[in-house]
């Protein structure tokens, strides 16, 4: 199959918020057989400041959030090895403070549909228009992608009839009515893949989940009621004429529902599909280092852990062995975010776990009294590198004065955003009395370690490479997913219910046997037949690309080497970070990861840094 190529003459950085100026400049920039790179930048309540991160305010959120943005963007165009031009799409001052670009590229700011036709008309050579209405501003930019035509809106435009042409793939794109959308279309017509937009989900994924509980425990019609908030947007398809169906989706188990009638995967639009698809591009041809993390505290009689570790190391994968008392919460907590990894193969018990329930007053700085309600769970990660025992806390919010968190009321009430600061302020010191023991604490989902759990609580994974990630324990397509999704990994396998510990096992070895050998997708269709007739039937998920694969390689440690390679190189890089910052949590953060990665090196790989370094004297 042909993966498109980057359109390095344009990249694109668009206002979240602006999915129909987004889709205009689209059909300027795209360029037919290539992938027009276009990232999302959520909404700021502030422009960049000199705050510490751990200073947490009423823009502490947002501020984070575009910060680490910035940071991602910089390393995408490194990647890129730069581009032409640089389109600011509908931007906000506060927006743009916060990149930081180099001086020497071409930024350009398109603020509204004459900056687009007035800057973008001369750079283009572009002939065609097709013209729709603004309500069917994607249908449009299909169409427009399709036949190399700029879009243009026009109230009196035709109606546009959708078209597809049952024959190779479909991508089907959720109506989110932001520029996740326009990003979704741009990558769907660079693959040649037939492109269908339905409309949003109108269900969370926690309403989702407790379908599938119902079902699971019996009630049919549980699993109907599911069947009827995602069956209805595509009944009309026939996916059986498809090779592949990739859905982006705000979270709906598509795959469930079809009963995997095709090879199918999902895309996460609010979990950055914009860096979801650009890293599956991107590490189609950059695979190294060619190493694997296998984490197994060897809780099963049976399990299928000796097997992945033999199958991928006579692919010449250099194997981390996280395994039964060095399957720790700290080890894997430390080697998910700073080794360099491209593959993660889970074996454990997942799912709910215990902690508190807690029910809290404070007073905002308005002098205004107010209850929050939310679930806690508490994990540790001692280790005797570390003094102090790191604590995780993940707080799992319920009601607030009342109103049930995230609901439609309570966004009424239009609280000021730093009443909610105060909240998040005031929890860091709970009274114990306030704390109250429960056990299962819903949507908790967690991975078990040989002491204690693993909530997979991070900012960064693989040392900045972005790896496969197969969690074959149980609910593990639920919260704990979004976190390795939401940072950088190109797929995510994932449970979407408790899982038969046989059927976890045969599905397993028949994925690892096919891995090298065809697509993720084409593996993970194959393993998923294991589960046909049994309790566990399509009980898998996949997160992922049609196309990406993993490539065989010779030698084990030739693999070897390249990770130290990668690993002296990341202790250079945190130390520049180290002297630049001035933050001292910051800093005590830093620290630890280099005393981390140092005593992997000279732990586990002494004659290799011996002979690196020879050989780079002589």
């Amino acid at each position: 199959m042909k993966i498109p190529d980057f359109n390095k003459e344009f990249f694109c950085i668009a206002n979240v918020d602006e999915p129909v100026l987004s889709a205009i400049v689209s059909s300027y920039v795209s360029k037919k057989g290539f992938y027009t790179p276009m990232f999302e930048f959520y909404s700021v309540t502030s422009a960049d400041s000199n705050k510490s991160d751990s200073e947490i305010d009423e823009h502490h959120l947002t501020r984070s959030r575009a910060r680490q943005f910035n940071i991602k963007i910089g390393n995408t165009i490194r990647r890129l090895r730069g581009c032409d031009n640089i389109l600011l799409i509908g931007l906000t001052e506060n927006q743009q403070s916060y990149l930081k670009f180099p001086k020497d590229y071409n930024v350009i700011e398109i603020n509204d549909i004459n900056d687009v036709t007035f800057v973008l008309g001369s750079m283009v050579d572009k002939s065609n228009i097709l013209s729709c209405k603004e309500s069917q501003i994607y249908e449009g930019l299909v169409q427009a992608l399709s036949s190399d035509s700029i879009l243009h809106i026009d109230f009196k435009a035709d109606d546009i009839v959708p078209y597809l042409n049952n024959e190779g793939g479909i991508v089907v794109v959720e109506n989110v009515d932001k520029v996740g959308v326009v990003i979704a279309i741009n990558y769907g017509i660079s693959i040649s893949a037939n492109v269908l937009i339905t409309s949003s989900l109108k269900i969370d994924k926690r309403k989702i989940s407790a379908f599938i509980e119902e079902w699971k425990d019996g009630n049919q019609n549980s699993y109907n009621d599911l069947s009827s908030f995602i069956y209805p947007k595509v009944e009309d398809v026939k996916f059986e004429n498809y090779d592949f169906a990739t859905f982006f989706t705000e979270g709906a188990p598509y795959s469930l529902i079809l009963k995997n009638v095709i090879p199918i995967s999902h895309v996460h639009l609010h979990l950055n599909p914009d860096f979801f698809i650009f890293n599956n591009l991107y590490f189609e041809d950059s695979q190294t280092p060619y190493s694997a993390l296998v984490f197994s505290p060897l809780e099963f009689k049976d399990e299928e852990t000796n097997f992945v570790i033999d199958e991928l190391t006579k692919k010449g994968y250099y194997v981390k062995e996280l395994v039964g008392e060095n399957a720790t919460s700290h080890n894997i907590n430390y080697h998910v975010r700073e080794y360099p990894f491209n593959l993660l193969h889970i074996c454990s018990h997942g799912g709910e776990v215990d902690g508190y329930s807690v029910k809290h007053k404070f007073i905002d700085s308005n002098g205004d009294e107010h209850i929050i309600e939310y679930d806690e769970v508490v994990s540790f990660a001692p280790s005797r590198l570390e003094e102090k025992i790191p604590v995780t806390s993940k707080k799992i919010w319920k009601k607030f004065d009342g109103y049930k968190w995230r609901s439609e009321e309570l966004k009424a009430i239009g609280y000021p955003q730093y009443v909610y600061t105060d909240m998040l302020n005031s929890t860091r010191n709970i009274d114990k009395k306030e704390r109250k023991p429960k056990k299962n604490i819903p949507y908790s989902c967690a991975i078990k370690c040989s002491d204690f759990n693993y909530q997979a609580m991070f900012h960064h994974l693989a040392s900045s490479h972005s790896p496969l990630i197969f969690n074959n324990t149980c609910w593990s397509w639920s919260d704990i997913a979004d976190s390795f999704i939401s940072v950088g990994s190109k797929g995510y396998i994932g449970t979407l219910w408790n899982i038969n510990n046989n059927i976890a096992v045969k599905s397993a070895e028949v994925f690892y046997k096919n891995l090298f050998n065809s697509t993720i997708l084409e593996a993970f269709n194959k393993s998923i037949k294991e589960t046909t007739g049994s309790k566990d039937e399509n009980i898998y998920i996949f997160w992922g690309l049609h196309f990406s694969s993993f490539k065989q390689v010779a030698d084990v440690q030739m693999s070897k080497n390249t990770v130290v390679v990668k690993l002296l190189k990341s202790i250079e890089i945190w130390k520049e970070k180290l002297d630049k910052t001035t933050d001292k949590p910051m800093r005590e953060e830093i620290e630890r990861i280099i005393k981390w990665i140092s005593n992997q090196l000279s732990k586990n790989f002494t004659e290799e840094i011996i002979d690196i370094l020879g050989n780079g004297k002589s």
